[in-house]
């Protein structure tokens, strides 16, 4: 099987389908695009909505992460990484949402650029008042996650799942930011789950510094 993935080197959603593929222990290629390059034809073409990562399979194209990695885990079986029972592939789905609509949106697309990608990428100052403002949508998000993790050692239960893989480049992008003392204050499980996931083979392979020498080579 031939699996290429275009996306600019440091995307979470780029990282999350590396992951599953890490996972699965699936042979790939990367087709890293430049910054600005996903808004410009002729990718554009291929994905009209200029978003990242897209996914080529022998001449099948596939765009939307959440749809790569359910096809991921559809076409290389093992190891599952949907849980069978349907309450917990249900909160999988659940967290998989969360993490699109609220910890994306609003959150890391505004704190994770303004932190990181803007100052590495683009040479820019972070503003301030617009990190403050996605502060409160942040602590929200993760005293849900919190929530729904509580004791567990994944979202979906006792195994790894789509879920975790989604979020945890998410994640792994705000702890590095002055904002995760305040985004993770008092909820201990999210720490736990983190360094639990960092410490897979498959997030230290896919480290944006890792993922920008194999993109350079």
């Amino acid at each position: 099987m031939s699996f290429v993935l275009h996306f600019i080197p440091g995307s979470p959603f780029g990282r999350a389908a590396l992951i599953a593929l890490e996972e699965k222990g699936a042979p790939y290629r990367l087709a890293p695009l430049a910054p600005g390059e996903h808004k410009r034809e002729p990718y554009l073409t291929r994905h009209p909505f200029g978003r990242m990562p897209l996914l080529e399979h022998n001449g099948f194209e596939l765009y939307e992460t959440q749809a790569i990695l359910r096809y991921l885990d559809r076409v290389l079986p093992e190891p599952s990484l949907t849980p069978a029972d349907p309450r917990a592939a249900a909160r999988m789905d659940q967290a998989m949402n969360i993490n699109d609509w609220y910890l994306f949106q609003g959150v890391n697309n505004i704190i994770g650029f303004q932190r990181v990608i803007g100052p590495a990428v683009f040479g820019l100052t972070p503003d301030e008042a617009v990190i403050r403002a996605a502060v409160p949508q942040g602590r929200t998000t993760f005293c849900e996650l919190s929530r729904l993790l509580a004791d567990q050692p994944f979202f979906a239960g006792e195994t790894l799942s789509l879920a975790d893989i989604l979020i945890a480049p998410q994640l792994d992008f705000l702890a590095v930011t002055p904002e995760w003392a305040i985004l993770a204050d008092g909820l201990p499980n999210l720490d736990a789950w983190l360094e639990r996931l960092r410490a897979r083979p498959s997030l230290a392979a896919t480290t944006w510094e890792k993922v920008s020498s194999l993109a350079a080579a």
